[in-house]
């Protein structure tokens, strides 16, 4: 069985393999592809669930790491007898390496959100798909019943 977190953890490398074997559809698997389309859409949306929660607790890691530097920052300046203006603390935060880690953290989470949610919403247009291919069936045979 296909663990949610391994799918997460690798979607970068297999999205393309993903979109070949679970999205790619014509008039010879479409049976086969209506059928599994329901538990595939539930499977892929519940690894992007998964992505954006850990981009969400990304999120929150680093703007409670930001609070935590600004606020010493602050501390620091006032202790020195300098102004703390907005504008000097947040260039201060800009230099941070480790704000610096955890935003590109973020950067690589979101990328992989995305990358889930372009694969749910495949397999939304995937299901308008399989209901024409149905419905050209549906009317084919009945053009052959009909002669």
């Amino acid at each position: 069985m296909i663990d949610i977190k391994e799918i997460y953890d690798n979607i970068e490398d297999s999205y393309m393999e993903i979109t070949k074997k679970y999205i790619a559809i014509s008039e010879y698997n479409f049976q086969e592809a209506m059928t599994k389309h329901p538990s595939t859409f539930a499977f892929f949306a519940g690894v992007m669930a998964y992505a954006k929660k850990e981009e969400d607790r990304a999120n929150l890691i680093c703007e409670t790491r930001e609070a935590e530097l600004r606020e010493a920052r602050r501390e620091d300046m006032k202790q020195s007898g300098l102004k703390t203006t907005d504008r000097a603390l947040d260039a201060y935060l800009k230099i941070q390496p480790e704000l610096q880690t955890l935003q590109r953290g973020i950067v690589v989470k979101a990328h992989k959100f995305n990358l889930c949610k372009n694969i749910v919403s495949s397999l939304d247009h995937q299901k308008d798909i399989i209901i024409q291919l149905s419905a050209n069936k549906r009317a084919e045979a009945k053009l052959i019943e009909q002669l």
